[in-house]
């Protein structure tokens, strides 16, 4: 596996972030900092907080406790709250920021996430516009953005400190939102300064927590001494701060990249779609996600194609998820590019065929609200509109729910609607004169129709039964119960069975990657994998997703350039435009090794990133290869001339040998050998891919995932012993022990040397007594 220390800036690898054992009491102390400050007020310079050991430079020894509130009011209008999406929605941390000039504010490079959607809030919960990362630097844990000042009133940016302020016992405060606590202020001083891992950082004796990082360091003259970047992993009380002076050199060395860049905001294709109601859609491969209200009444949106219905009879179809049921969201038709149209979507769970004559509520006609039991709730469902001039026809999985004469609207765009804050997500939008819905062979139906468990008779129980049963009560409760379970038992193998056929083509396919043409085989089985966990997903959206990339890459450079100037064209798009980094705040997130949210999300694992990249340069005329070091994936370019060792997960850096060495033997704990540096073919790439995800699955002790991932394996490498064994133990584990016993007494241990025959036997014993 490809294996990357995580942290909140590579300065503080030894020291980093608490236990969640300890979080209730370390919030517990974040809620009472401003009682600490009083406190220290009232004590002054006999706190007896302060270790003895310690000096006080330059303290008095009694401080009023109105100058700790003259300089909290001071440094609070220049702090700001800085909240970051996540990986899969919503809230993923909150921390703090300052301003060092009326349009920049300054942070820690793991609060604002790299390439993470930013909100940003002042002290009056004001919103702020950022309009660009102004300047990054990950090694010093450090970020300036760069905002729009449109509130009103006049932010007095904070000054930087002299070297005075950091000498040892100087008194500090530290501002900051700990566990989400807003405005929170907390007394300490300064204990050291410490060299970390090669970096210069403050020691604090003051308690820091999540919500702390970026925020001011102050000296008593409300000074910024420091950045506050982390707590230590020991000692409650203890923390360390970044110097005032790497913030400024970072200040005075820019290196901009603008917002629609850095976030990882998927582009809506506008030559393809027009927005109506709101800028609430993203366009992620071959999906449309759909967040937050629309402008129209109800929070209606609308996302109408560009593209032309056919004249006459045509049929409309998508399919669609809703997040929540309680929410509406499906396909527009017959409108007139505002407020007219119709609508066919789930609402409530149920199907509903609307009349949209205007902007209010009184102007919208429920032709139609129907339930169907072919509706699946929380699944992708097939909404399909038949137009044929005389009825509208409405079909849900192929099923028609729906019929109406109404003849309000009889032509206009096509599209898609949502309503309030739904979330919902759309796949293979289709717009014919017929369109085909899947259905099932006659066989496959006889096989299904054996799989229906039979319906429970409970309604057919009489009155005297029911008497009769109420005698004992407790044991026929019991009774009931256990039946029950056994029907909740059956229900949960049904959906593990589900999910199993709806892996089983994408893994069929995998086994069939040696007969795609050579140069598609590593694009093709990348997206395969990350359909495993995305079964929606459209690989000819994304392999058309990087041609678009590559004619960007292009035109930047003349038709004679060289490799080398290729390459700094494909660098300079990637790293420096848009903003792809690889993944350190979740390192071990699986969406790390998926190529579809990699492509949409703009980080990765070196791994990921490295196909993305060797896809782009072979599609520029560069040949470059996948290097698989120990724990970390690099790729090599090899001119005439020279060899180059690039490292994607680090924006593109050439690597020195030396620089190669270090990493292997950080890994290994030995010197690099020539099988180190051999170039990986793409089933060797495929599987340490894979194996990345089993890693990540094994964290969180998902059994259903790890099984995925190695059918997927097994399938790349048949020949693999270990992973036919590891199949057949996890077959076993995940409940579907009668598999695991076919599979245990299909392996034979002369045709696979690596599989020991005791090892069999126990697995092949251990799985039948499961059975008994």
């Amino acid at each position: 596996m490809d294996l990357r220390l995580k942290c909140l800036g590579s300065a503080v690898l030894a020291v980093l972030a608490t236990s969640a054992s300890h979080q209730i009491a370390e919030a517990q102390t974040a809620a009472e900092a401003p009682t600490q400050i009083q406190n220290a007020a009232r004590k002054g310079a006999g706190d007896s907080s302060i270790p003895d050991h310690v000096q006080q430079v330059d303290e008095p020894h009694s401080l009023e406790q109105r100058s700790y509130k003259q300089l909290i009011a001071t440094v609070e209008p220049a702090v700001v709250t800085i909240r970051i999406e996540g990986r899969d929605g919503g809230e993923a941390g909150i921390g703090t920021g300052f301003y060092v000039s009326p349009t920049l504010i300054a942070t820690n490079h793991h609060v604002i996430g790299e390439g993470r959607p930013i909100v940003v809030n002042d002290s009056d919960g004001n919103s702020i516009e950022v309009l660009a990362v102004e300047a990054s630097d990950v090694s010093a844990d450090l970020a300036v953005l760069r905002v729009d000042r449109q509130v009103k009133g006049r932010i007095a940016p904070l000054r930087p400190a002299q070297p005075s302020s950091q000498q040892q016992g100087t008194r500090v405060l530290a501002f900051g939102n700990p566990f989400g606590l807003e405005k929170s202020v907390v007394e300490g001083i300064v204990s050291a300064e410490r060299e970390i891992d090669g970096q210069t950082l403050l020691q604090l004796a003051m308690p820091i927590e999540p919500g702390n990082s970026g925020g001011p360091l102050v000296d008593l003259h409300g000074q910024v001494v420091g950045i506050v970047n982390m707590k230590s992993a020991i000692e409650d009380n203890l923390g360390f701060a970044i110097p005032i002076q790497r913030l400024t050199e970072l200040v005075e060395h820019p290196n901009p990249i603008a917002m629609e860049n850095w976030v990882k905001l998927g582009r809506l294709n506008q030559d393809a779609w027009q927005p109506v109601f709101g800028p609430v859609w993203k366009q992620r491969g071959g999906a449309l996600v759909a967040n937050g209200q629309g402008t129209s009444f109800g929070g209606r949106a609308l996302l109408l194609s560009e593209k032309q219905p056919p004249e006459g009879t045509f049929e409309v179809a998508v399919n669609v998820r809703l997040n929540d049921e309680s929410g509406a969201a499906g396909l527009a038709f017959h409108s007139d590019g505002e407020h007219l149209h119709y609508g066919f979507y789930p609402s409530g769970g149920k199907l509903r065929l609307t009349c949209f004559r205007g902007p209010s509520v009184f102007q919208w006609d429920i032709l139609a609200e129907v339930d169907s039991e072919h509706y699946l709730p929380g699944e992708f469902n097939e909404l399909k509109v038949r137009l044929d001039g005389d009825a509208i026809q409405c079909f849900v999985n192929g099923h028609r729910v729906i019929k109406s004469k109404d003849r309000k609207f009889i032509k206009g765009k096509v599209g898609l609607a949502k309503f309030r804050s739904t979330e919902a997500t759309f796949t293979r939008f289709r717009i014919a004169e017929t369109i085909q819905s899947a259905k099932f062979g006659e066989e496959a139906a006889m096989v299904l129709e054996r799989l229906k468990l039979p319906k429970l008779p409970i309604d057919s129980v009489t009155e005297q039964q029911r008497t009769l049963l109420a005698q004992t009560p407790f044991l026929t409760k019991r009774e009931l119960n256990r039946q029950a379970k056994q029907l909740e038992q059956q229900a949960d193998r049904l959906r593990q069975f589900a999910d199993d056929i709806e892996t089983r083509t994408t893994i069929d396919e995998l086994s069939k990657l040696d007969q795609t043409e050579p140069d598609q085989r590593l694009l093709r089985g990348a997206l395969l994998i990350a359909k495993l966990d995305h079964p929606q997903l459209e690989i000819s959206a994304y392999r058309d997703r990087i041609n678009e990339m590559a004619d960007d890459i292009r035109a930047m450079f003349p038709d004679d350039a060289d490799d080398a100037a290729k390459l700094r064209s494909l660098d300079q798009y990637l790293f420096e435009e848009f903003g792809y980094h690889g993944s350190r705040q979740e390192y071990y997130h699986p969406a790390n090794s998926h190529l579809n949210r990699v492509i949409d999300e703009r980080e990765g694992l070196p791994i990921t990133l490295s196909v993305l990249y060797i896809e782009l340069a072979w599609r520029l005329g560069v040949t470059v290869e996948g290097v698989g070091l120990p724990g970390h994936f690099i790729v090599r370019h090899q001119s005439e001339s020279q060899t180059s060792y690039i490292d994607v997960f680090d924006r593109g850096k050439r690597l020195t040998d030396g620089q190669i060495s270090q990493i292997v033997s950080l890994h290994t704990g030995r010197q690099p050998i020539d099988s180190d540096l051999q170039a990986a073919t793409p089933r060797q790439i495929l599987v340490r891919m894979l194996n990345n995800l089993i890693g990540s699955a094994g964290r969180k002790n998902d059994g259903e995932s790890m099984l995925r991932y190695t059918n997927a394996i097994v399938a790349l490498e048949p020949e693999n012993g270990r992973y036919q064994l590891l199949r057949a133990q996890l077959l076993g584990m995940t409940g579907r022990v009668s598999a695991a016993i076919e599979k245990v007494r299909q392996l034979n241990a002369d045709e696979y040397p690596e599989i020991a025959p005791s090892a069999l036997d126990r697995l092949k014993r251990s799985l039948e007594s499961m059975l008994e």
